[in-house]
């Protein structure tokens, strides 16, 4: 989830990063203001697998979730953190779903900025009647998700 687009939007370049080699493998490398970065979804990630893993960006190589560092800490069994990558997964594929009722097709963009283009289209309830029910769950599941990968997953402000 940290690649597909689901956790991050984009990943910014550290010290030790080359931009240019990292796009000759096909990474969405980006310039603003001055800063690279690589956007998300990750076109590395190729059927749940990184094509790039022994070249990948510095930041890639850091992050372990909080999933993996409670596996490798003995705080939680693989099952137990299995279990909790499946439910969130669910979320995901659930808050996907939604969008795509929602009328905006899978576009390569990361998950957060697909919700957010939906959440701020206004929905008139005279003429989309059927919207109504489906944005609600869209921003239930969407919220659910959020408080999960920020208690479940990403590290807390401040960590290495």
């Amino acid at each position: 989830m940290c690649c597909d687009g689901t956790m991050f939007q984009i990943v910014r370049m550290q010290p030790g990063d080359v931009p240019a080699e990292l796009g000759r493998l096909g990474l969405k490398i980006r310039c603003r203001d001055g800063e690279y970065f690589m956007e998300q979804p990750c076109s590395g990630l190729q059927e749940k697998r990184c094509t790039v893993y022994e070249r990948r960006p510095v930041r890639c190589r850091l992050f372990n979730c909080q999933q993996l560092g409670r596996l490798e800490s003995g705080e939680i069994t693989e099952a137990e953190a299995m279990a909790m990558i499946i439910e969130t997964r669910a979320l995901v594929e659930k808050v996907r779903g939604l969008i795509v009722q929602c009328g905006l097709r899978e576009d390569g963009q990361a998950l957060v900025e697909r919700y957010e283009r939906v959440a701020s289209t206004p929905v008139n309830e005279a003429l989309e009647p059927e919207l109504v029910a489906v944005r609600a769950d869209l921003e239930e599941t969407m919220r659910k998700l959020k408080l999960q990968l920020n208690r479940e997953f990403r590290l807390p402000p401040g960590s290495p």
